[in-house]
């Protein structure tokens, strides 16, 4: 029998509990049908008392951080937060469980952290040279805050020897199968994989990325020059009439891009019109040259090379793949919105996007 401590920070998200409880019990019901050991789990709290989830809802601690045991592998759930200001002030209030991860990473535990959660670890300094991901528009602030992270922000899912992590919101199910096939064998995770209705192969949080979610960071400067590079997506860019268009220099758009996305603006552009691309793709029947024309890209050939690059499959490929049925296309650009399935565990994904 392996045993799971699942760690309750207050405004952890729910699912980042429950759901891995729920895949859990049926990796035991397998097990129990093969006659081998399967997996136990209690909660724990900083004082062993009740914990407000984000959503309002109270979970029951079985216990308090003090009371972990030797060999518990240790879960971290993702937590609720406003803007970067916010989560970093999160951060900073759990100085003792940061304290507390260290100690027991150091004392051999196997760790897992969910979404948010992950930057607990980073906190810890656990994660240091060893490769992670985590929601996928906190890519630029977490690269700055922790540079000696190997940080591969479109992954679903990374693992070490004794870390696990994985993305944003939903990317717990894919935490769990990895815990499963770890702790139960590959066998049983493909067989709850298909109770629950998770496919396997998906590697990428790229697709899912949208221009209209949280940006990773609270810069009023670079917000506009996002706002004003989204509007002339189909035309030619200069770095020179963007400072202007924002009263600013262009040494200080530079800094501040750097400082917010960990990019350039011309990078960052670029990333705006791949994922317009997208959208057309996925809910137009505009051929791929009128597309390219429509973001900006004026060789048709150039654009599905860069395409092709940066989401590893082709403008066709995408488009078989993710488009809605031909009676929902429409000749115009759709509200923002994600792709619902995966390319390939390559794709590029850039802070911001």
């Amino acid at each position: 029998m392996t045993d799971i401590a699942f760690l309750l920070p207050p405004g952890f998200f729910t699912s980042g509990v429950t759901g891995l409880i729920d895949a859990f019990m049926l990796a035991n019901r397998q097990m129990a049908t093969r006659g081998g050991p399967g997996l136990r789990w209690r909660l724990l709290s900083a004082d062993g008392g009740p914990v407000a989830a984000s959503s309002g809802l109270r979970l029951a601690a079985d216990g308090s951080f003090a009371e972990l045991s030797a060999g518990e592998v240790i879960i971290v759930p993702g937590v609720m937060f406003d803007d970067v200001a916010s989560f970093e002030r999160v951060l900073a209030s759990h100085a003792d469980l940061v304290a507390r991860l260290r100690g027991w990473r150091e004392a051999g535990h196997v760790l897992a952290a969910h979404c948010t959660g992950v930057a607990l670890l980073a906190e810890a300094g656990v994660l240091d040279g060893q490769p992670a991901t985590l929601s996928w528009w906190l890519a630029g602030w977490f690269r700055r805050r922790y540079p000696a992270v190997q940080l591969d922000a479109q992954a679903l899912v990374t693992e070490s020897a004794h870390i696990l992590c994985s993305g944003a919101t939903s990317a717990y199910q894919d935490l769990a199968l990895k815990l499963i096939a770890r702790l139960l064998g590959e066998d049983v995770a493909q067989v709850c994989a298909r109770i629950l209705l998770i496919d396997p192969n998906r590697v990428s949080q790229a697709p899912y990325a949208t221009l209209a979610a949280y940006n990773g960071h609270n810069d009023p400067l670079v917000s506009d020059c996002q706002r004003w590079m989204h509007a002339r997506l189909d035309q030619p860019f200069s770095l020179a009439a963007l400072a202007a268009a924002v009263h600013s220099s262009e040494r200080t758009l530079m800094r501040r891009f750097r400082q917010a996305l960990g990019d350039t603006p011309l990078r960052h552009l670029q990333q705006q019109r791949l994922f317009a691309a997208r959208r057309l793709l996925e809910t137009t029947t505009l051929d791929i040259g009128e597309i390219a024309q429509r973001v900006g890209y004026q060789d048709t050939g150039a654009f599905r090379k860069l395409f092709t690059r940066e989401l590893h499959c082709a403008p066709a490929e995408y488009r078989r793949r993710f488009a809605r049925p031909s009676s929902e296309r429409v000749q115009s650009l759709a509200n923002d919105g994600s792709a619902k399935a995966k390319c390939s565990q390559k794709a590029q994904l850039t802070h911001g996007q």
